[in-house]
């Protein structure tokens, strides 16, 4: 009896393993075909920006074959990458979700309006030139609009005209083919909403590639992904959101890169840092200072390290490296940058003009500075900033000028909170709880600089430091250092610091710490979210109410006058050309009593 009995319990704990093991594996083929797609699209979004940019150069304007053929190009590859260790089923199934992801957002993202200045001045015109046939590689904006009968004459706007033609335009050519696709330019600043699922996918991957288990690896990845940067952003055609996650990724890569991986893995890390610099280099100029200091002084960590250790077998990958960044360069300024950089090289002997070379434009970053933040050095504007209010005190937004207002770490209000609302955020930009969260990384990476001493992990300790060392410098060095979006690789150090926790079996203390961390990255984040997700749609609602008073107000009318709420805002005539209506003048009467989107009539 007492055997049968064991025999039974036996085969029910066999019955019970094998529905867990069962459950387990059904979670993981969810988790590798999540993470499969956001790879995909990264991929597709990166192969719209080489074939818009290989066409453009041979003068070939877009149209919707730009789309096409980069997915079919995008498809034919990822079935090649992947055939070896995937089934056809699980390719087919990951691309689906990828293009899935991207209808959906591209649809919802169609339906917001863009109410920011920047979205409705240079970063519209340029979208909405390139979509109607302008080629940034060979001429103006502003005698494109001319030629083509532009109402706006944005020639009175030179500042606007100067950012257009040679500023990076890696969102703006991207935003162009989804205009073209969709008939509505709102729907072009998806790549927000794309770079967040890319970004939650692929650093999911990279931490699970650290060794940590599948629920920190999505704790860790969701607080970068979901950072307050992109978190203000994410509904306009604001950009710094898509250098952050890109930098992010960019950033682990180069620091895993010095674990052996097996060749698959190692060649798909390659891949996705391709298509990672090409989106931060061609996204903002910032982005290739950052992204070129931080691959430059890794890539020497790397291989300096390799020479220490195997002096045989170190020059093989410092070869695989040097070309692999030659080949990306090339393809991140000569092919991608044709537009903005190789222009602005030949045209201005610079090509980062108008910020530097002849007669460029004054810093934008130096204009804003609160005038009592003037005369300190960017160290000093940069702790003014963190513990301060976030609040934008800068003399477009303030004419009063008062200075930031330090605040209590772990303390918010609703007047802060609301700033949140602010798409580029000067003071505080990181949110109302970074104070708090900086006072922890701080005391978190003494501990991990002494524990690193103790245990002798050297290649802990010296990995922190050159991340440090490299964040210190560029805050120190780089002005603008008070604003949040010009300093996003900042946001990375408490994120290691906690995932150092994570990693480690602490005693009760650093749990409490540990857990108090995440709650505070959480709480930053969702007062942000929640902000905003409410603004959007007050905006929305009222914007949209009056987009369809200006419609029917134009259909009963001959001629419909209308005056820009500034004159820089001549974006939105893409959005009055997506509504159909044709049969407006421009006046410099001030005195029309309709108000519309960004206008009045």
């Amino acid at each position: 009896m007492k055997k049968r009995i064991n025999q039974i319990n036996n085969k029910n704990s066999k019955t019970e393993k094998k529905h867990i093991d069962k459950n387990k594996n059904i979670k993981d083929k969810i988790i590798n075909l999540l993470v499969n797609s956001s790879e995909n699209l990264l991929i597709f979004i990166t192969n719209i920006l080489i074939i818009t940019n290989l066409l453009l150069i041979f003068k070939i304007s877009i149209s919707n074959i730009n789309f096409y053929v980069s997915l079919i190009i995008t498809i034919i590859f990822i079935y090649i990458k992947n055939h070896k260790n995937q089934t056809i089923k699980n390719i087919s199934l990951s691309i689906l979700i990828s293009l899935f992801v991207f209808f959906i957002a591209t649809i919802s993202i169609g339906k917001i309006y863009d109410s920011t200045a920047d979205g409705n001045t240079y970063h519209k015109l340029a979208v909405g030139a390139i979509k109607n046939g302008w080629n940034p590689i060979y001429g103006s904006v502003g005698k494109f609009n001319k030629d083509k009968g532009n109402p706006f004459d944005i020639y009175k706007d030179n500042v606007n005209i100067k950012w257009v033609d040679h500023y990076a335009k890696g969102t703006e050519t991207f935003a162009a083919v989804i205009y073209h696709l969709s008939g509505n330019i709102e729907s072009g600043k998806v790549f927000n909403l794309l770079w967040i699922f890319i970004g939650l996918g692929i650093l999911f991957k990279l931490f699970n590639l650290m060794k940590y288990s599948k629920f920190k690896s999505f704790i860790l990845s969701a607080i970068l992904t979901f950072n307050p940067i992109i978190l203000v952003q994410i509904t306009n055609y604001y950009l710094d959101g898509v250098l952050t996650i890109s930098l992010f990724i960019i950033i682990l890569i180069c620091i895993i890169q010095k674990d052996k991986f097996n060749k698959e893995e190692e060649n798909n890390l390659y891949i996705i840092l391709f298509c990672c610099l090409i989106w931060a280099i061609n996204t903002k100029f910032n982005g290739l200072a950052y992204a070129g200091v931080f691959c430059g002084v890794l890539y020497l960590y790397r291989h300096i390290r390799n020479y220490i250790k195997t002096k045989k077998e170190f020059i093989k990958p410092l070869i695989k490296d040097t070309v692999f960044y030659i080949v990306t360069l090339f393809f991140s300024i000569i092919i991608v940058g044709a537009g903005s950089y190789t222009k602005n090289m030949i045209n201005y002997g610079s090509p980062l003009y108008p910020l530097y070379g002849k007669n460029h434009i004054p810093s934008m970053i130096m204009k804003e500075i609160p005038k009592s933040m003037g005369k300190y050095s960017p160290t000093k504007q940069f702790f003014v900033s963190i513990f301060s209010k976030g609040e934008n005190v800068s003399p477009s937004y303030s004419k009063v000028q008062n200075g930031p207002d330090l605040k209590v770490p772990f303390t918010t209000s609703k007047e802060e909170i609301y700033s949140y609302t602010i798409p580029d955020i000067r003071i505080g930009g990181f949110g109302p709880m970074f104070s708090g969260i900086f006072i922890i990384t701080i005391i978190g990476l003494i501990y991990i600089i002494v524990e690193s001493i103790k245990k002798k992990e050297f290649d802990l300790l010296t990995i922190t430091t050159i991340v440090i060392v490299t964040n210190i410098l560029l805050i120190c060095l780089i002005n603008g250092s008070y604003w949040a979006r010009y300093i996003p690789y900042l946001y990375l150090i408490p994120v290691l610091v906690l995932g150092y926790y994570l990693k480690r079996k602490n005693n009760k203390f650093i749990k409490v710490i540990e857990i108090f961390t995440i709650l505070l990255f959480l709480t930053n984040s969702l007062l942000i979210a929640g902000v905003q997700i409410s603004n959007t749609y007050k905006n929305n609602e009222y914007l949209k109410y009056r987009k369809e008073a200006f419609i029917q107000y134009s259909k009963s009318n001959d001629k419909v006058k209308i005056n820009l709420a500034h004159h820089g805002i001549q974006g939105v005539q893409y959005n009055i050309d997506d509504w159909h209506i044709h049969n407006y003048e421009l006046t410099d009467n001030k005195e029309l009593k309709n108000d519309c989107y960004m206008f009045k009539y």
